[in-house]
């Protein structure tokens, strides 16, 4: 499903895992399309952005909790950027949840490192295990859920 971010404001798309859909904001095309087959065929409603902006725009605009698999390396605005003004909205970061998928973990700065801690925020390397993903983002369905309820 490659929907726009005004798709997700609406209140008749299907809703798998308990009203939990996934975000995938990746710049490469290829790979936001294998991800997204990926956990559609596990059941999820996913959702795409090429870039931190039209992700910031989704996060805020959504209505229903997202797993945000957010890659750090983006254009306009990256990964680390999009996630320090996520904490500058007060519900954003307990909304949703998030995920930091990177080739380019030493990238990250000790604050960008002491914010992913302090936004429990599990950093999975590329190339990964297409299970490690999908086991992380049925984790964080889980949660979100159990938070809803």
């Amino acid at each position: 499903m490659n929907v726009t971010h005004n798709d997700i404001t609406g209140e008749h798309h299907a809703l798998e895992h308990a009203g939990v859909s996934v975000l995938l904001v990746e710049d490469d095309a290829d790979i936001r399309e294998t991800l997204r087959f990926a956990l559609e065929d596990e059941g999820y409603v996913v959702y795409e952005a090429g870039d931190g902006v039209e992700a910031l725009a989704m996060l805020r605009e959504s209505v229903t909790p997202l797993i945000v698999t957010l890659d750090l390396r983006l254009p306009r605005l990256n990964g680390d950027a999009l996630l320090r003004r996520v904490t500058m909205y007060e519900q954003l970061p307990a909304r949703h949840s998030y995920l930091l998928v990177t080739a380019n973990r030493e990238l990250l700065s000790p604050a960008s490192l002491g914010l992913l801690k302090r936004m429990d925020i599990h950093i999975l390397a590329k190339p990964f295990d297409l299970d490690d993903l999908l086991q992380l983002v049925a984790d964080a369905a889980d949660e979100l859920s159990a938070t809803a309820h």
